[in-house]
């Protein structure tokens, strides 16, 4: 969620920090070089890696209910603050209220009051050889004054994941409602579980307590109640729905308004085609009115749904080719607008007054997707973000009051946009003649014939690649490298067929996808058959590696960042997370399949020369995935890159966040 009152519900996105971007930049700068050789001459004055490769200076704003006061997290070689700026009154000097402290990152901001802010931070500790992520809260006022740590230290609350606010706006005074687990203290019968990973109370089912953001207190809304692992409040901050896990059982609660008991609503199999409606918000007119995401052909579109089966569901919005991505929501539950992901974004205003604040926008600021970020309660005060292939955001302040567009940040200056290069939007053929979506870039100024090539697939795989700035791309095409990225099947977005196409055949349909844009590429004279490299990370990182293995005809080299090796390995792996049971159901349970599409087990087979990263802390890749593919790959004769991330072990008590802590 960003801004003031407006809620954003879309997928979520995995995030690497900068210095192991630094360190995979300078590394497959020295692998691409040395084996795509006779690269075409890139700029003259290439875009420097230490700008690609830096955080954003600003990475996310937020607006105070009034509109008074916005608030930046903003970068400065490295490390991230909180600054808050007064609109009202120019001589107040803006003034830096937190810094990101050791082991922690600042994720996102947003004000509980006029003149009080909480703050988001993630890190990543270990337990018993378990990596995993932790958050924590941080409330603050606008001056710098009254800093808290929130929950962490309070007998009443545990759990990994302490910043999953619910209510912003619960009509009681300084106060919001959270999710969090129980401790160990609230109930003794979760007081004999031992043994559980990541401080987790009430083992990942949360309760629904009202925090009061200046003294911390807490107050019991809703207890814990199994198999719930979500709450969904309406706009008045009642607890109405909740949603589940039981193995492979998913399932939505609701509690119809004046009522107590909680129904049954909706029950499915994970990755079946059997859900029929996922609830994104209360409807601000109907307390009984949820607006949800369902299919409307064969992809998502925008609904309302009557939980009390008075009529039935009625489409609000649609798209004949492509899922609905983002949905954003004003402070009252009333609908802003969606956004639709196309070859290129769409945003489709609904609210009236959204639609003339988006027009001047696009008027004043062409050639971008602009988007709301934030807006105050008169609706006076809109935070514009805006993006491109070319910028990274960029955010503007609009004021309908004074008429004047005011930029809150802009590009560094040695990332020009005249030196990016465009992202190209692109269908290729795939073999059984279904044609695939993707995005091609090629350096600027340069004609698309006879380039050398880099194939860079996304991760995920239930995700997408987008039309917007990436450092990794406009790293390689500086250099001279064209780069093929594609939604290979598989992908999220392009609705459940799509998906279902390449469910539990990672490396089957969706590795052909991949291999058939490189070919495409090749007959089409775009690309010099003799420099292809693939490149990828996570899960792309997975079809880098089977690209090695698999053709080494096709491909001169490899590139693995955070890459998976071994699909038993990362099957067993499953064991230490409580939804173990979906995640090896999305990989397959066949563990013949599992061993035939792993590249570790055909170490063989390489024939190229392979650069691969890993962190030590990797949330979502376990070490040990590198070094059973370096162990693998060196028993033959191999070069190793070592280029491993260092990071603490132990993020989980937050101390140290004084503004001391930030660069200036």
């Amino acid at each position: 969620m960003q801004g003031a009152g407006v809620m954003r519900r879309n997928y979520p996105i995995s995030v690497r920090t900068g210095q192991f971007r630094r360190l995979t930049l300078r590394c497959i700068a020295v692998s691409l070089a040395g084996v795509l050789f006779h690269v075409i001459p890139a700029q003259s004055d290439p875009l420097p890696i230490a700008a690609l490769a830096a955080r954003p200076a600003v990475s996310q704003v937020a607006l105070s209910p009034d509109g008074r006061y916005l608030s930046l997290i903003k970068s400065v070689q490295g490390r991230a603050g909180v600054i808050v700026i007064d609109r009202r009154d120019e001589a107040v000097k803006p003034a830096v209220v937190l810094s990101e402290p050791k082991d922690f990152h600042l994720r996102w901001c947003h004000f509980a009051t006029n003149t009080r802010l909480l703050c988001s931070l993630g890190g990543i500790t270990e337990d018993r050889g378990v990596v995993y992520g932790v958050t924590r809260l941080v409330a603050v006022d606008v001056n710098g004054a009254n800093m808290l740590v929130l929950l962490q230290d309070s007998p009443m609350v545990q759990g990994q994941y302490l910043d999953r606010v619910l209510q912003w706006h619960t009509g009681i005074a300084d106060t919001v409602l959270i999710e969090a687990d129980e401790g160990f203290d609230a109930h003794s019968s979760h007081g004999g579980m031992v043994g559980v990973i990541g401080n987790v109370g009430t083992h990942g089912e949360p309760a629904v307590f009202e925090l009061n953001v200046r003294t911390g207190h807490l107050k019991m809304r809703q207890a814990a109640r199994s198999p719930i692992r979500h709450w969904l409040t309406d706009h008045t901050g009642a607890v109405r729905l909740g949603y589940s896990v039981s193995g492979t059982v998913e399932a939505y609660y609701a509690r119809l308004a004046g009522e107590s008991d909680m129904k049954r609503i909706e029950r499915w199999e994970a990755f079946s085609r059997d859900k029929t409606f996922t609830p994104l918000a209360f409807s601000a007119t109907d307390p009984n009115e949820v607006y949800a995401s369902a299919a409307h052909g064969s992809h998502e579109a925008l609904w309302r749904y009557d939980l009390a089966g008075r009529h039935d569901p009625e489409l609000v919005f649609a798209s004949p080719r492509h899922d609905v991505a983002d949905y954003d929501f004003d402070r009252d539950g009333s609908l802003l607008g969606v956004t639709i992901e196309g070859e290129k974004p769409t945003f489709y205003p609904v609210a009236s007054d959204l639609d003339h604040v988006l027009e001047a926008a696009n008027r004043l600021m062409p050639d971008v997707f602009n988007t709301v970020e934030a807006v105050d309660e008169s609706h006076h005060v809109w935070v514009i973000r805006s993006r491109s292939d070319k910028t990274l955001p960029l955010f503007h302040v609009l004021d309908l009051d004074t008429k004047k567009l005011t930029a809150v940040n802009s590009m560094p200056a040695e990332l020009p946009a005249s030196s990016m290069s465009a992202m190209k939007p692109i269908q290729y053929p795939a073999r059984d003649g279904t044609q695939i979506p993707g995005y091609l870039s090629v350096p600027p100024g340069a004609s698309p014939k006879g380039l050398p090539l880099v194939v860079m697939p996304h991760g995920g795989p239930i995700a997408r690649d987008e039309w917007g700035y990436f450092f990794l791309t406009q790293f390689l095409t500086s250099r001279g490298y064209a780069v093929l990225q594609m939604n290979f099947r598989g992908s999220g977005g392009y609705g459940d067929d799509w998906f279902q196409a390449a469910h539990q055949d990672w490396g089957g349909l969706t590795y052909d996808d991949v291999t058939d844009g490189a070919h495409w590429a090749i007959s089409q004279g775009l690309a010099d058959p003799a420099r292809v490299c693939i490149v990828g990370w996570s899960f792309g990182g997975y079809l880098a590696f089977a690209g090695a293995q698999r053709n080494p005809d096709l491909y001169r080299c490899a590139a693995s960042i955070a890459g998976i090796g071994d699909l038993g390995m990362l099957y067993d792996d499953g064991y230490h997370w409580m939804d173990a049971k979906i995640m090896q159901r999305q990989i397959g349970n066949d563990r013949e399949k599992l061993k035939r599409d792993s590249p570790r087990e055909h170490a063989a087979d390489f024939k190229v020369p392979v650069l691969f990263f890993q962190g030590d802390m990797d949330t979502q890749v376990a070490s040990h995935q590198g070094d059973a593919m370096d162990k693998a790959l060196v028993l033959g004769d191999w070069n190793r890159f070592p280029a491993r991330r260092e990071a603490s072990r132990r993020a989980g008590k937050l101390r140290g966040i004084g503004i001391s802590n930030y660069i200036e």
